[in-house]
């Protein structure tokens, strides 16, 4: 992951989170062909409309991994080109579009590391949408390319650890707190469970329980500069400030992205 996309997300998962209790409605996609590869074997298949969006100089780019890609209604075994193509919507943030193509991909070769892909791909959309009918569209896509990975590796605990994320985000919380649970019992110093917990904790105002379940993290994993950023911020929201201080100096510390240093500064700025 960009570093300059690792505060951002560890704040974003949040947004996402609390948009599950959020009216939703039915999505109405339409078809483009321009742009999406449509299966006519497969009728009602999702088709994402972004034609609006694609920058003038970075449609050259779309076309020419589509051809690559695409002939004649039917994608080649090309894993160069789909990389390629995925690499240019996320660029310019079609997270959803890079998404689709993966799916479509594993669709037509079935294989387990390409299911794994389109589930991360559809994972990193969700965490990526704000509109409640887009979190909910994304997270059921996610749901199921995942299912297909977790049929061959039922032990995934990274997949299920994202699983768990997007039933947070929706009618159906409860689920996925239980599945953090879950991986915890098996194992307690998993990084991401133990992240989302404490991101959970913070997101509900527990801000106590988010420092043990983040000072856990960091005793398991020193080095993981979401744990360590999110523990500062929690010492800062339970008044430890002196210790709030000390960790989000040690945050500068560990990493001189620009992005980490804004964010630990803008806190330090605040602590008297």
């Amino acid at each position: 992951m960009k570093k300059n996309q690792i505060i951002l997300l560890s704040v974003g998962i949040i947004a996402v989170v609390l948009l599950y209790m959020l009216p939703t409605s039915v999505v109405d996609n339409k078809e483009n062909e321009a742009l999406q590869f449509v299966d006519e074997s497969k009728p009602g298949g999702e088709v994402i409309d972004h034609s609006s969006e694609i920058p003038q100089e970075i449609q050259p780019k779309i076309d020419f991994w589509k051809e690559k890609l695409v002939s004649n209604a039917k994608i080649k075994k090309d894993e160069v080109a789909l990389d390629s193509l995925m690499v240019v919507f996320q660029t310019i943030n079609q997270y959803d579009s890079a998404a689709y193509y993966a799916e479509s991909f594993a669709k037509e070769f079935n294989t387990l590391t390409l299911w794994q892909k389109a589930g991360d791909a559809y994972f990193e959309a969700f965490t990526f949408a704000l509109e409640p009918q887009k979190v909910e569209r994304l997270g059921t896509k996610t749901r199921e390319t995942y299912s297909k990975v977790l049929e061959q590796t039922p032990d995934n605990l990274d997949v299920k650890n994202n699983l768990a994320m997007t039933y947070i985000a929706s009618s159906n919380p409860m689920q996925g707190i239980m599945m953090l649970r879950e991986i915890l019992e098996t194992d307690e110093k998993n990084e991401k469970a133990l992240l989302n917990m404490g991101r959970l904790s913070m997101q509900s105002n527990q801000f106590d329980k988010a420092v043990e379940r983040f000072e856990a993290l960091v005793g398991y994993h020193p080095n993981s500069l979401d744990g360590n950023y999110l523990l500062a911020v929690c010492y800062y929201e339970t008044g430890q400030n002196d210790k709030a201080k000390a960790q989000f100096q040690k945050v500068k510390n560990m990493d001189t992205d620009p992005a980490v240093q804004t964010a630990a500064n803008e806190y330090l700025q605040r602590i008297k």
